[in-house]
């Protein structure tokens, strides 16, 4: 099958790539090993955290710039995706410093107040030094931004391919041959979205994959108010934010183990040990969840050295967004990327290869 363009991958970036690859008047497949929505990868969940709040200014302009594509994206597909609750960062006061120091830069709009008061705004949580809150900060509602991209993807004529493992992917002049367990498509352009998988396509990259683990917890008062919070401590960063009809989402930043493979049966061992720590954590600086899970998942993530994304294009290959766990996001941001990408345009120096 002859293509523009061959999307591996229909997690949350495939999916907004694909989505504005077709919008640039392009025919794209999207091929999925798995389904929509599946569990295995990194795009599944019913949340994820949306901040402007980040140390570095370029991610903060960044965020600005994703922004009003997930607003185009809500009223194509006429779904809400965003939620505006607010965040918080508090703790370690040089992670914090940071933080403000470039909300301030690039103006947005942001209050350092006192662990006490923060507390008192937000009495389902605990609160270690100056906290920033970031009134504009919420939650992208994951599944929810999948079923967007896929609904306005499909209006677009984006033809997605479920249950269909990619096998091979290879340049041949100009154009690329993707060869899967059911078919081969030759296309001028393959982006490869494919997560913790993204090695066993396109080599070596530098990159570690690792399993994390998050609970939900139940609050005590269905009227406390929850922000999106980031706690940077040692040994690691925690965070959490409530997932309407889950209850509130806790989860520790880059705190899991190594796998040799995406689907390696080791890792699993360690689940309970990173069980215990979030309940723990819970206990000490959530007082407004019951501190039992109520469930809990894990995820992947696939993270570089610097935890930069990569979004770099060589010959017909895209290589898209092994994200570091912190793109979703920017993701209609990254479909843009692509998209620019394909007609000869660079992605930002620090995500290329």
């Amino acid at each position: 099958m002859r293509t523009d363009a061959v999307v591996v991958g229909a997690g949350v970036m495939g999916s907004a790539a694909a989505w504005r690859l077709a919008g640039r008047g392009r025919s794209v497949v999207a091929l999925e090993q798995f389904e929509r929505g599946h569990a295995h990868g990194s795009s599944h969940g019913g949340s994820r955290i949306f901040r402007y709040a980040y140390p570095d200014a370029e991610y903060v302009a960044l965020a600005q710039r994703a922004r009003p594509l997930w607003a185009e994206l809500e009223a194509e597909a006429g779904t809400r995706v965003i939620d505006v609750t607010g965040g918080v960062d508090h703790g370690d006061p040089v992670a914090v410093a940071a933080i403000t120091d470039a909300l301030r830069a690039a103006g947005v709009p942001f209050e350092r107040i006192s662990a006490a008061a923060a507390a008192e705004r937000f009495p389902g949580l605990r609160f270690e030094g100056e906290v920033c809150v970031q009134p504009d900060a919420g939650r992208c509602r994951a599944a929810d931004a999948l079923t967007a991209f896929a609904t306005a993807g499909a209006a677009r004529g984006v033809d997605l391919h479920e249950h269909e493992r990619v096998i091979t992917v290879e340049p041949r002049g100009d154009r690329a041959v993707v060869r899967t367990d059911r078919a081969e498509y030759d296309a001028a352009l393959v982006v490869v979205a494919a997560g913790a998988w993204v090695t066993q396509l396109v080599g070596d990259l530098p990159v570690r994959v690792t399993r994390e683990h998050y609970v939900h917890l139940a609050p005590r008062d269905a009227r406390t108010r929850w922000p999106s919070f980031i706690h940077y401590r040692e040994p690691v960063a925690a965070y959490g934010l409530e997932t309407p009809g889950e209850g509130i989402k806790l989860g520790e930043h880059h705190a899991g183990v190594g796998l040799r493979a995406p689907d390696d049966p080791d890792a699993a061992a360690l689940a309970a040990a990173a069980r215990s720590r979030l309940l723990d954590y819970a206990r000490e600086w959530i007082p407004g969840v019951d501190p039992n899970a109520v469930t809990e998942a894990t995820c992947l993530y696939t993270t570089t050295p610097t935890e930069d994304f990569i979004l770099d294009r060589t010959g017909p290959i895209v290589v898209c967004s092994p994200c570091s766990g912190h793109g979703f996001k920017f993701a209609p941001l990254i479909g843009e990327l692509v998209a620019g990408l394909a007609e000869g345009t660079a992605a930002p120096a620090r995500f290329r290869l």
